[in-house]
């Protein structure tokens, strides 16, 4: 029991890492800001729980809007076109059936049925540059991502899987948690060289999904637990885990699940579809 308890301890830090924060104190309002379009029509119809412009509507890297209010954080999604406000703990969504609220640990049934015409399979190439550097070692080829160029690093207390060999440096390795956001990329400078490269024999599997709803998930590469005999593999951005494999086809697709807390217990599951695998 100890050891489940551990176990599930550990999914619930590691689902509370990819969930994105929202300030738990009020910011101030900037009075140059303004609310435009989807975000002004959002506003309008909550005004009281939206709160007043922090600063105005900007874009992230995979083409979403986001704007901050003293409430919290104002989201349009790009893949659905659906605008919809976040205070940290629950979600209101302007979608197609008007306005909605869930808890940021739930997702509606039109949400999990959103699909692409195609899964993009990316063999990612680790880029040249880094947002940060370190200095540390790697001990073993990586978990998260089964390839001969791939390694499980540390620095300090800090264990950085998966990190990978940089063509033409043999003095550093660069470790990524999220390909899509610049700055989770680290470069690691050696302490020693690397370890001999492990074939690993299993098929190739991805280390980071991005679901058709704009969810991400990464694998896991502690302990976890299973469920029917199939192993927690990825801790997802919405508060949902990807229990087994992926199944690859034209259209990848993956089996989401939402545990009851601090439990194995599926409350909420579904069948969905993956944009972009990353190998």
């Amino acid at each position: 029991m100890r050891y489940l308890v551990r176990i599930l301890m550990g999914i619930t830090m590691a689902l509370a890492a990819l969930t994105p924060a929202v300030a738990a104190a009020p910011m101030e309002q900037t009075a140059s800001c303004r609310f435009v379009l989807g975000f002004k029509t959002l506003h309008d119809l909550i005004p009281s729980i939206v709160g007043a412009c922090v600063d105005n509507e900007s874009h992230t890297a995979n083409g979403d809007a986001v704007q901050h209010t003293t409430n919290g954080l104002l989201v349009w999604r790009k893949m659905d076109n659906y605008t919809a406000f976040t205070n940290g703990y629950r979600t209101w969504i302007n979608g197609p059936f008007g306005l909605q609220e869930r808890l940021n640990s739930s997702r509606f049934p039109w949400e999990k049925r959103a699909s692409v015409a195609a899964t993009a399979v990316v063999h990612f190439v680790p880029p040249a540059s880094a947002s940060h550097q370190t200095s540390g070692s790697c001990f073993a080829s990586s978990i998260a991502a089964p390839r001969t160029d791939a390694w499980r690093c540390s620095a300090g207390n800090v264990i950085y899987d998966p990190c990978f060999a940089v063509s033409g440096d043999q003095t550093a390795v660069t470790c990524v948690r999220d390909p899509l956001d610049p700055g989770s990329i680290v470069r690691l400078v050696l302490e020693k060289p690397l370890p001999p490269a492990e074939i690993v024999p299993v098929p190739p599997r991805p280390w980071f999904l991005q679901l058709a709803d704009g969810t991400v998930c990464n694998f896991f590469t502690g302990a976890t637990a299973g469920i029917n005999g199939e192993r927690i593999n990825y801790g997802c951005s919405d508060g949902w885990v990807i229990v087994g494999d992926v199944h690859p086809d034209g259209v990848w697709t993956a089996r989401e699940v939402f545990l009851a807390p601090q439990s194995i217990t599926p409350q909420e599951s579904a069948t969905v579809q993956i944009k972009t695998a990353w190998l």
